[in-house]
């Protein structure tokens, strides 16, 4: 997955592009978001909010997808524990609704590990 930040419209907002190569041979999938987070939610919560855009700064990598929401939420549970909950409806362009009742779940679960990691990684150093 590759990925840069296009344009950032402030402290907390941004225009981000990413793209994801799930299989090959289809083609790579393009996504332009707009994405915000908020940070100081109570009881230490966060969330991370994404919609696509169009932006003149940003060239088509692939397919564009459309992302029509996406939203995650991450609130502590416990010492070194979070739940995390992420809500998304996203048009990835030529797939049939099939896929997305057996693949795209797995896609959502494999982002998470990533997410996951993340923690982890930062947590070790």
């Amino acid at each position: 997955m590759e990925s840069r930040v296009v344009e950032t419209l402030g402290d907390r907002t941004e225009v981000y592009q990413y793209t994801r190569n799930t299989m090959a041979p289809h083609p790579t999938r393009d996504h332009l978001v707009l994405r915000t987070w908020v940070t100081d939610l109570p009881k230490g919560a966060c969330a991370l909010v994404c919609t696509s855009v169009d932006h003149d700064g940003a060239a088509l990598l692939g397919v564009r997808a459309n992302v029509l929401t996406s939203r995650y939420f991450i609130e502590p549970c416990s010492s070194n524990k979070s739940r995390l909950t992420h809500i998304s409806r996203v048009d990835c362009r030529g797939r049939f609704p099939e896929w997305y009742n057996k693949l795209y779940g797995h896609l959502c679960a494999s982002e998470v590990v990533r997410i996951r990691q993340s923690f982890t990684i930062q947590m070790d150093k």
